[in-house]
């Protein structure tokens, strides 16, 4: 069980080190001002879907040794 949850934890840390990075990348000048509230809330609620997806897999999930 211990490297199921180290493999969930290392996953999760991935997707939260992509959805920074996303989220603090530079758009480009000519972005309209929609693009621009919409982006860091649009990384987040992927991250968060993410993120429940890996713990439903991880948890329930059977999986034999």
């Amino acid at each position: 069980m211990s490297h199921r949850l180290a493999r969930l934890a290392l996953r999760l840390l991935i997707a939260g080190t992509v959805a920074v990075v996303i989220a603090l990348a530079p758009l480009p000048l000519w972005s309209p001002q929609w693009v621009i509230h919409v982006h860091v809330p649009l990384v987040v609620f992927v991250l968060v879907c993410y993120a429940g997806k890996l713990i439903l897999d991880t948890f329930f999930y059977p999986r034999y040794p």
